[in-house]
């Protein structure tokens, strides 16, 4: 452990004198309808109590509920009953790095690479409710077990969530909305206070939407302890130095862990996902079918416009190439709307052309070794251009493959809509 680490997380099995008072007064309630030694135990009872706000009753009738829900799904025997498919076991990477000093259980997650929309369309709602079952009591399985290993009980855990590569094509399906609708509803019924602190990091605006929309199925006790951050390393990464054991997370994650990448591929914390992690947290794996594709001649550009006609409309967008770099930059000119004033950040965006405004300034990227992507929340209404730029190669033509999308705002306030927003061809 990092001896220099203070955490401002409370150890795990810190109870209050109402809450000890509240535990009694529980367990006589129960004790007949619990079955295992770990149901039995305090660290159990006490995510039931805390979930209703110390309110016996309530957590009562929480309790019978789930054990009623767990007999008929035969739960218990799930993970012996079942296994997931290995496409999904791949797409869906998650990593346990050990227990903290104050006895949580620390898990990676690079949400933004998960693809649910690909399992549901493949596999079918009833058949990934089942499999994010199995997830969670595959985890409740370790924590236990580690709780064994360290001579603790382990019954919470924290997280960081990472957003990066997160695509609207997610949201923009209503069975993958109504998916993480249930499984949020699922954990809060059945698995209650098994989060005890999330940093969701890289997140952009398309996110937050969608974080919005989800906000009232949450409960507040969980929303308290959840922090967003935007796509700024120093910033998220401070905060994982303070309140994660650094020593076992990869350096991609602010971590200090070795490995042979900055992902610690194929290294044994990974649970699940590819035994090389750079494609699928590069963004790779995208099917080519996903992208429109068009050839760069040397000493030319490719230029593709967008019409903005309502300001707050999010643009985002996705880009490789095979073989060799390009150069990429995003600009607008705005229109005669009335409604467009030019901040001071703005007009210092300014580019050459005077009638347009730089937005991502240009620069060569090495769109070969890792997909380019980005979003922005148009301030300004008018023509915005994509230009990739190959005019500095002399002799060597590229091949793009790119996504373009825009999210307008009537979508972005109703959820409902998202079904038909179309892709930008």
């Amino acid at each position: 452990m990092d001896a220099r680490r203070t955490s401002t997380l409370p150890a795990s099995d810190d109870y209050s004198d109402v809450e000890k008072q509240k535990l009694a007064e529980f367990r006589k309630k129960v004790d007949y309808i619990l079955e295992t030694e770990d149901q039995k135990d305090d660290s159990f009872l006490i995510r039931w109590l805390r979930a209703r706000n110390l309110d016996v009753t309530k957590a009562e009738e929480m309790l019978r509920f789930s054990m009623k829900w767990r007999k008929e799904n035969d739960v218990d025997t799930i993970l012996e009953r079942h296994e997931m498919p290995e496409d999904l076991r791949s797409m869906a990477p998650i990593a346990y790095c050990g227990v903290s000093k104050e006895g949580y259980a620390v898990f990676v997650v690079p949400f933004g690479r998960h693809d649910a929309r690909y399992g549901i369309e493949k596999y079918g709602m009833e058949a990934m409710e089942r499999y994010q079952t199995m997830n969670m009591e595959a985890v409740t399985k370790l924590l236990h077990d580690e709780g064994i290993k360290h001579g603790r009980k382990v019954t919470q855990m924290i997280e960081i969530a990472d957003c990066e590569g997160y695509s609207y094509r997610q949201m923009s399906n209503r069975l993958c909305r109504e998916f993480m609708t249930k499984m949020q509803h699922q954990m809060d019924l059945h698995y209650p206070e098994f989060l005890r602190y999330a940093m969701i990091v890289n997140a952009p605006k398309i996110f937050v939407t969608l974080f919005n929309m989800f906000k009232p199925l949450i409960p507040k006790n969980t929303l308290e302890k959840i922090e967003i951050f935007g796509p700024d390393p120093e910033k998220w990464k401070a905060v994982v130095r303070q309140k994660f054991p650094v020593e076992n997370i990869p350096a991609h994650w602010g971590g200090t862990l070795e490995g042979v990448d900055e992902y610690c591929s194929g290294h044994e914390m990974w649970m699940q996902g590819p035994k090389d992690m750079r494609a699928v947290m590069r963004g790779l794996t995208e099917a080519d079918a996903d992208f429109h594709k068009t050839i760069v001649n040397a000493r030319d550009k490719f230029v593709k416009t967008v019409e903005v006609t309502e300001k707050s409309t999010i643009l985002e967008w996705k880009f490789k190439t095979d073989n060799h770099d390009i150069a990429f930059q995003l600009n607008v000119a705005p229109d005669n709307n009335s409604n467009n004033k030019i901040n001071n950040n703005i007009a210092n965006g300014k580019s050459k052309d005077l009638d347009t405004i730089d937005i991502v300034p240009y620069a060569r990227v090495d769109a070969h070794n890792q997909v380019q992507e980005g979003s922005h929340c148009c301030e300004l209404t008018g023509t915005y251009s994509f230009i990739f730029d190959n005019s500095f190669s002399m002799m060597k033509t590229k091949t793009l493959l790119y996504q373009v999308n825009a999210v307008d705002p009537d979508h972005q306030d109703h959820p409902e809509k998202f079904e038909d927003c179309p892709e930008i061809l």
